[in-house]
């Protein structure tokens, strides 16, 4: 099984550009963030990273969810990414993912779950960094 996913990308000027990935998608307007001499309001390649982390990590997890036949209340999270220097380079060291998920499912089955996106996760699985998991559970009955 192979995949392809395409992108175009075009100078727009200064530290920005034009991100497309064709079809019926929306562009994204990214830049240099502001700590590297870009532009504030923009995204960064660096919040795309993390973003794509935090992205794959939620639909993972509702793939698991709905093999499992379970349906989230609601899924929201946070994902923090540390970028530091590291011989002399700029990497990112690890990103932290908070997700938070309301369930009337049984906490430990959506821990499990959690485990399995952790090891099947496309994006987390491609990259170097580190990915701590913090989920909160909230169960209402």
């Amino acid at each position: 099984m192979s995949f392809e996913y395409h992108n175009e990308l075009k100078w727009s000027g200064e530290h920005r550009g034009i991100l497309s990935t064709g079809n019926d998608k929306p562009d994204i307007l990214v830049a240099t963030p502001p700590e590297f001499g870009g532009h504030t309001g923009l995204i960064s390649p660096e919040d795309l990273f993390v973003g794509s982390m935090n992205v794959c990590f939620m639909t993972t997890f509702l793939a698991f969810a709905k093999k499992a036949n379970i349906t989230p209340l609601s899924y929201e999270s946070i994902a923090v990414g540390y970028l530091e220097k590291v011989n002399g380079k700029n990497v990112f060291t690890r990103i932290v993912v908070k997700p938070v998920i309301k369930t009337d499912a049984d906490s430990d089955v959506l821990l499990a779950l959690i485990e399995r996106v952790e090891e099947y996760s496309i994006v987390l699985n491609s990259m170097k960094t580190v990915v701590e998991v913090d989920a909160k559970i909230d169960v209402v009955k």
